[in-house]
């Protein structure tokens, strides 16, 4: 089971500006549980194999050669002008234009000793290139070689940019690099960019290869109009294998000083993460606020399983005021709950408890939901009984609780059975069910029953035809398909009238909606019916591949009754006789464009409900253009563009642009620069974004990114990837696929 908890750490102890390492913060990989390593015994020598101009010696004591000197022992290669080997003791002299290659690692200087029976040795004056999984190079004074996989540079410098170029470099009295213990340590350093120093490092120790080490991680900072300068320096404490924290000291300058927390585990049976923030005396708002949450999963056995997820928060505009992220400053609902599940054969049974905690917008409130104290699930089914019927029987058992409205428990079950018919031409499924209600309230209205059922026995119909046709244009080979699909539903009226609303609501009609039996979502509500949903589908596909290149459906629902069965009171029956028109296209024109469009029609009015489209230019990777457009009468009405672009080489454009027509005014602006200059990456990211009904706030990340090996400032990615679809960062791996305007050169022009 993998544990998602590998990070890049500075070690405890080191100053604030200690904040860089030899490996990438966000480049550490997940470690997976895994059992204790066998000891292998130790590999033999393999044989040593000398080249060279001239040679002469005695075999097996000690050979000496010149001119063109090549010695190749296992993984260890050596060349020189002038080289002398004692066989009996494995050491080795080298001198005049010395190369040395240790598997990925190079190493050239005027002279090297070296002893190959334990690997170790001095190379004075070198120059190396490191190409592990973050190639580097450097120079130095001198090479310790301390054993396998084990030296220390000695009065030496180090980077990432190519030979003739040093943007940045690491000035050293001596680094440590063990790669037995996977940790690296690093002495009286400094980090320069530009021949500027920005960060020194009396002292440093961090992990190799991407492994997790407790310490300080980078520290970050933003500018924000409402909190003003905001600066963190979190510290990773790697508890175990199974178990890490972070813990993450966080100076709001408009606020004060505030605590987030992070714990995560993980085990066999179970795994989770806490968080836990806290600003003790808030400047700004008067008052200690604070956030806490909890998701935990949980196995029993095999068959049983349970959940955790518990949220809180001291006020309603903790988000709002503390955070700028979308997903954050509209939460308004906090769920805690919890449940058990049980899966057994051809069965499921759940019991779930769940609570909220609503968030009001004083300007935009809302009712807060009901809670479910307990909710009771099961759900059992078979299939082909008698090799022609599936049976399934759905129940459920909730009781609602509310601080404001009726209360109550209710019992639903709705058996149904199904016999589908299904051939590589067509498709004919008849389903027949019972909905059963039962309610036992408390605190119900005057002249509504504190105990009602209603029975519903319902039936649909659902079939289909798939047409195919091939055909050759322009020299390639297509295949188009024609689906119509016809979908009759029949429910009769049953009274609900007096049944409360305790999770139901009107579900959204789209295309999946007018193929569902019921018109509303929950169950205090079955909607009556007699209607039939008619709809066809056409697929463009390519020959060979067989993917969908286009797709374009039309659908519309006819009802052969006035409609009976409302929300409540208040909502309109509908006595039209069609429902609004429903169509989309989408598909790529070519493999750089890709389109979807949704557009609903009232008929009835003549007049546009709701129109979707979008489109994407994407020639490549950090190239993307999307252009988008959301219409919904008397509701939306949005043109969202966004996109990144090289602008000239190096330089990549990063925009957003949401903007409400009908509300006039910006909902989320983005404009950011990025620059690639091989060695290092420096993002410049501006954000605008409506936190609330009459609130805006503005934030500015800046992030300077050193190869793999260190970054500073506010890193603006995971905002990028989240408003900017198809947002790639220029900075990448070698294990994703990198276009050709963004491949680099092995790793420097320097070959041995």
């Amino acid at each position: 089971m993998p544990f998602a908890c590998a990070r890049w750490r500075v070690p405890a102890g080191a100053l604030v500006i200690l904040i860089l390492a030899l490996t990438g913060a966000d480049a550490a990989r997940a470690q997976a549980l895994k059992p204790p390593a066998v000891a292998l015994p130790p590999r033999e020598k393999g044989p040593t194999t000398i080249d060279a101009e001239r040679i002469e010696g005695v075999g097996g004591q000690e050979v000496t050669a010149r001119g063109k000197v090549e010695l190749r022992q296992d993984d260890t290669v050596i060349f020189s002008d002038f080289l002398k080997y004692n066989q009996e003791f494995g050491r080795i002299e080298a001198d005049g234009g010395v190369r040395l290659r240790q598997g990925n690692d190079r190493f050239s200087g005027p002279r090297l000793k070296y002893d190959s029976r334990d690997q170790t040795g001095v190379f004075e004056e070198p120059s190396f290139v490191l190409r592990g999984d973050q190639p580097g190079r450097g120079k130095a004074e001198r090479i310790d070689f301390l054993g396998a996989d084990h030296f220390r540079i000695k009065n030496g410098s180090f980077t990432s940019c190519a030979p003739g170029r040093e943007d940045w470099r690491f000035d050293l009295r001596e680094l440590d690099l063990d790669y037995n213990t996977q940790t690296g340590t690093l002495r009286d350093g400094s980090l320069k960019f530009f021949d500027t120093t920005i960060a020194p490092i009396p002292w440093m120790s961090f992990p190799l290869e991407h492994r997790r080490k407790s310490g300080f991680l980078s520290p970050a900072y933003t500018q924000s109009s409402r909190g003003g300068l905001e600066l963190s320096m979190p510290f990773y404490w790697n508890i175990s294998p199974e178990r890490d924290a972070t813990i993450t000291p966080r100076y709001i300058s408009r606020r004060g000083m505030m605590l987030l927390s992070e714990h995560r585990y993980i085990d066999r049976s179970h795994l989770g993460e806490a968080h836990y923030e806290v600003l003790p005396d808030d400047k700004s708002a008067g008052r200690t606020r604070s956030a806490f949450s909890l998701v935990h999963r949980q196995t029993f056995t095999s068959d049983l399983s349970g959940f955790v997820d518990l949220n809180k928060v001291s006020d309603n505009r903790y988000y709002v005021d503390l955070f700028s992220r979308v997903s954050q400053t509209s939460t308004v609902n906090l769920p805690r709950q919890g449940f058990l599940q049980y899966n057994g054969s051809g069965y499921i049974l759940q019991s779930r408890v769940q609570r909220f905690q609503t968030l009001q917008d004083p300007l935009s409130p809302v009712v807060s939901p009901y809670h479910r104290v307990p909710q009771l699930t099961f759900g059992a089914s078979r299939n082909d009984v008698g090799g022609v019927v599936d049976i399934a029987l759905p129940a459920e058992y909730v009781r609602f609780t509310h601080t404001t409205q009726v209360e109550g428990q209710r019992v639903v079950m709705n058996p149904t059975f199904t016999a589908p018919i299904v051939a590589p031409g067509y498709f004919f499924t008849p389903k027949l069910g019972v909905r059963y209600g039962g309610y036992n309230l408390q605190n119900a209205a005057p002249g509504i029953p504190d105990k009602q059922t209603v029975t519903i026995p319902w039936l649909s119909v659902d079939g289909g035809l798939i047409f195919e046709r091939n055909f050759a244009l322009a020299g390639r080979d297509f295949a188009q398909t024609l689906e119509p699909r016809l979908y009759y539903v029949s429910v009769p009226f049953r009274d609900q009238s007096r049944i409360p609303l305790f999770d139901t609501g009107l579900a959204d009609f789209n295309y999946a909606q007018i193929f569902s039996e019921n018109r509303f979502v929950g169950n205090d509500r079955f909607g009556d019916a007699n209607q039939l949903t008619a709809a066809v589908t056409t697929r463009l596909l390519g020959g060979a591949s067989g993917q969908e290149l286009l797709r374009a459906t039309v659908g519309q629902r006819f009802y052969f009754k006035n409609e009976e069965v409302s929300l409540s009171h208040a909502s309109a029956l509908r006595t039209y006789k069609s429902s609004d028109l429903l169509a989309s296209v989408a598909g790529r024109i070519s493999q750089l464009w890709s389109f979807d469009t949704a557009y609903q029609y009232n008929g009835r009015l003549s007049q546009t409900e709701r129109f979707n489209a979008s489109m994407r230019y994407s020639p490549e990777l950090a190239k993307v253009v999307n252009l988008g457009y959301r219409f919904t009468r008397d509701a939306l009405k949005q043109i969202d563009v966004s996109g990144q672009w090289p602008v000239q080489t190096g330089w990549y454009g990063i925009g957003r642009y949401n903007y409400s027509l009908k509300d006039g005014r910006l909902l989320e602006g983005i404009a950011g620069l990025e620059y690639n200059a091989g060695c290092w990456i420096m993002r410049v990211v501006a954000q605008r974004l409506q936190a609330a009904t009459q609130l805006a706030s503005t934030t500015v990340f800046v992030q300077l990114e050193l190869g793999d090996f260190a970054r500073l400032g506010s890193d603006p990615r995971d905002l990028l990837r989240r408003t900017v679809p198809g947002y790639t960062s220029t900075h990448l791996r070698p294990e994703q696929t990198i276009p050709s305007s963004l491949q680099p050169k092995l790793p420097f022009e320097q070959v041995y």
